[in-house]
């Protein structure tokens, strides 16, 4: 079991997805206010993203209070009534909070065995729940069972950065990609792109696509939709 999963992503023409380099672009198809529009849209209430993503909407870099006792290695949910959440992967407990929302999404950390005591005594002094995935990286295919099972969550857009988005396709676990596309081409090699398979290049595609749908947005920007055949 696992949620139907949508990777939502803003892109250039090429698939680039970096948008601090898109220069020049009318405030109206700015790619923040695109992004957040089309992804509101849906009415999903969980979105997941990976660590370099999820820096951004945590708490600083300062250092971790010593925890009080053993803290077991079990799942934690700090808040079951939570009706929105905000999913961020966390292998290494690198990521640290104050609260335990973004702008009202209960933040859920997908962890490994390589957490310290110290790092889960301070998600829960935060509030934060969090999901043991893993021995020492978030296989996402544990991970998305989980999301599933112990949260209830049965859709989810993905919105990570190219490498973690390409682990959940390399998996075989996204269901639909919906590509925002503005008219830049970026051009940059080795920027980002909307899915980055990790390794080496893989000797064929990862997925094929179909589309299911298309909507021309104003200022030039196209909005597609497609299901990914696997």
């Amino acid at each position: 079991m696992k949620p139907y999963v949508i990777c939502h992503m803003c892109t250039t023409i090429d698939g680039r997805i970096l948008s601090a380099r898109w220069k020049d672009l009318p405030a109206r198809i700015s790619s923040g206010k695109l992004f957040e529009t089309t992804a509101a849209s849906f009415g999903i209430g969980a979105w997941l993203v990976g660590t370099t993503t999820m820096k951004e909407f945590a708490d600083g870099n300062f250092k971790l209070k010593a925890a009080r006792e053993h803290i077991e290695r079990v799942d934690h949910v700090a808040n079951p009534k939570a009706k929105s959440f905000a999913i961020g992967a966390d292998a290494k407990g690198v990521l640290r909070y104050k609260r335990n929302d973004v702008d009202g999404d209960h933040v859920v950390l997908l962890v490994s065995e390589l957490v310290s005591n110290d790092y889960l005594a301070h998600l829960r002094s935060a509030g934060v729940s969090y999901l043991f995935c893993g021995r020492d990286h978030v296989d996402v295919r544990i991970a998305l069972h989980k999301i599933a099972g112990v949260l209830g969550i049965r859709k989810l857009l993905l919105e990570g950065g190219g490498t973690f988005n390409g682990a959940v396709l390399k998996a075989g676990l996204i269901d639909e990609i919906s590509q925002v596309i503005v008219p830049v081409i970026d051009g940059g090699k080795g920027v980002a792109g909307i899915c980055d398979i990790p390794g080496e290049t893989p000797r064929k595609a990862a997925a094929t696509l179909r589309v299911t749908q298309h909507k021309k947005l104003p200022g030039g920007v196209n909005w597609f939709r497609y299901r990914v055949r696997n």
